[in-house]
């Protein structure tokens, strides 16, 4: 056995983590750790021939053999209870090993024969050793804090300061004329005055900071130039991460100020744990391609994120359109977005998981109830949309997936939920919208993008009136869509009815149709409709 040398500071990793870093297609979680399991600690070369044991938490890479070959060995390693071992085959060649280790507790993965050990070791060894706080890292979560602090201050109307537990200040929405003197001085000295600090203390307000996830409202202090001010911990489990103090501005504060701090303080808790991490936001989009990628990697995610993946979950896709559509101004609007969505979900749901996917902002809602989520949902997006067209002026929809039993099913609704959401982009006045409600428009789309795959199945004379006397085919569409009713058409097309009788008798001449035959009208309404879909007429 050749352990991994350990460096002075060792913290563990999750496995989750170690296997993004592989890649999907170098190894595949087979098993999922115990709940108590998941964390990786050290890195074990172990020979199939080698009797010693292991440490509790290792990631073990059993070498020398493949596939069931490996049932002897690992039989040996179970009573150490190592975190997860790591045998190259196929899932098939695995399926022995793998019902040997469901109920214990400890992973496994299948690791693919292109993979070196020696690679995956080093990986493994990457993550589990922490590394000295970057410059970057330091940049990534005073960024995302001070993005917290702007939209907080935006969506409430107020003033917005977020501090550490020891009262330093770690990032502020922009000042202007209306702070009162201890916000100057908390941003100028960037920690709070020990005077007010003092004050805070003996009130008692710190201790229900810390003692609950739930806002404290102080009253204005004209004697001493203070301002109403709303506070509230950011908290990780029994832990005090800071307070995000909110004061009034020129305008009262929201309505709903009280959920908003609640969900940037769960929003902000997730920015400084992913911090202390060393996660940064390409990692965010990780974990939302890997919880919506289909595989039993899907588990370990979940549980690393606090998330139950037996629990049903829903699939929200967020997009923004706006003025400046240059690399630079897409990438500010996702984030922009990205932190008004976060700090709403986080509100609605603590375990709900916000990124990137693509150029949409992707929402997973977990832990939800089949029947009486949908309507919160519903308000919960609504609102969402409602405050980033307010506050980020550009054209904001969403598309809303339907909540399936469990969230390793979630995968299965992208698709729809994309199909939404490209149904929506050619509806501009609608900003939400659930399959149910596009489900027609979704389906015909596809249908005719099935046919326009297939280049044979094309009527010739229609083919032939759509392209010498397009005219005359409008006007057949036209006249189908609305039932045969010619005054209808004519209305809409705003001619005679006369000119759409002469117009249909030479579109039925000139394609060789019978519009009294229910098949040819039919066929010819598909047609034309596959005319105007691959034309971008409609």
């Amino acid at each position: 056995m050749a352990p991994l040398e350990s460096a002075e500071h060792v913290i563990g990793a999750m496995l989750s983590d170690i296997l993004e870093d592989i890649g999907v297609d170098n190894g595949q979680l087979l098993v999922p750790p115990g709940m108590d399991n998941g964390t990786v600690r050290e890195t074990v070369i172990v020979d199939a021939e080698d009797e010693a044991a292991v440490q509790r938490g290792s990631l073990v890479l059993l070498i020398g053999v493949r596939g069931r070959a490996a049932l002897p060995s690992i039989r040996k390693l179970i009573p150490d209870y190592p975190a997860a071992v790591a045998v190259k085959g196929s899932e098939e060649e695995l399926d022995a090993v793998r019902e040997m280790l469901l109920p214990t507790g400890i992973g496994l993965i299948a690791v693919s024969p292109a993979m070196s050990w020696g690679t995956l070791e080093s990986i493994a060894k990457d993550r589990i050793q922490e590394p000295a706080l970057s410059t970057d890292a330091s940049t990534i979560i005073h960024r995302d804090l001070f993005a917290i602090a702007q939209t907080t201050a935006t969506l409430t109307n107020g003033h917005v300061v977020i501090e550490d537990p020891a009262n330093r200040v770690l990032a502020y929405s922009p000042a202007s004329n209306d702070v009162d003197e201890l916000r100057r001085l908390s941003i100028l000295a960037r920690r709070g005055p020990e005077r007010y600090q003092k004050l805070l203390k003996e009130s008692g307000v710190y201790k229900h900071l810390q003692a609950a996830e739930a806002p404290i409202h102080m009253e204005a202090n004209p004697t001493e130039g203070l301002r109403e001010r709303v506070a509230i911990g950011i908290h990780a489990g029994n832990r005090i991460l800071g307070y995000i103090w909110l004061q009034e501005g020129k305008e009262p504060l929201a309505p709903n100020t009280d959920k908003l701090m609640v969900g940037a303080a769960r929003h902000a808790a997730i920015e400084l744990v992913r911090h202390r991490n060393e996660q940064s936001q390409a990692l965010r989009r990780d974990r939302i391609s890997s919880l919506l990628s289909g595989t039993p990697q899907i588990h370990s995610q979940a549980q690393s994120a606090g998330i139950d993946p037996s629990k049903p979950a829903a699939l929200v896709l967020i997009s923004a359109k706006g003025d400046d559509e240059s690399a630079a101004g897409l990438q500010l609007r996702r984030g922009e977005l990205a932190n008004v969505a976060s700090i709403h979900a986080a509100a609605y749901r603590p375990g709900a998981v916000v990124g990137a996917i693509g150029l949409e902002i992707a929402m997973i809602l977990p832990d939800l109830d089949p029947v009486k989520s949908p309507p919160a949902i519903n308000r919960l997006i609504n609102l969402i949309v409602r405050d980033a067209r307010v506050h980020l002026h550009c054209q904001v929809q969403a598309a809303v997936g339907p909540v399936v039993e469990r969230l390793d099913a979630l995968h299965g609704t992208l698709e729809h939920v994309r199909s939404v959401l490209k149904v929506l982009e050619s509806t501009p006045s609608i900003h939400v919208a659930s399959y149910a409600d596009v489900e027609t428009t979704v389906l015909t789309k596809e249908l005719l993008e099935l046919l326009a795959s297939r280049t044979d199945l094309r009527h010739r004379g229609i083919t032939l009136l759509c392209k010498r006397y397009p005219e005359f085919a409008t006007t057949l569409l036209t006249y189908l869509e609305f039932f045969g009713d010619v005054n209808r058409c004519a209305e809409e097309l705003a001619v005679h009815r006369n000119t759409v009788h002469y117009r249909l008798r030479r579109a039925c001449e000139v394609a060789g149709i019978d519009l009294q035959s229910a098949e040819q009208r039919l066929l010819a309404h598909l047609q034309l409709r596959l005319w105007t879909h691959s034309e971008g007429r409609n």
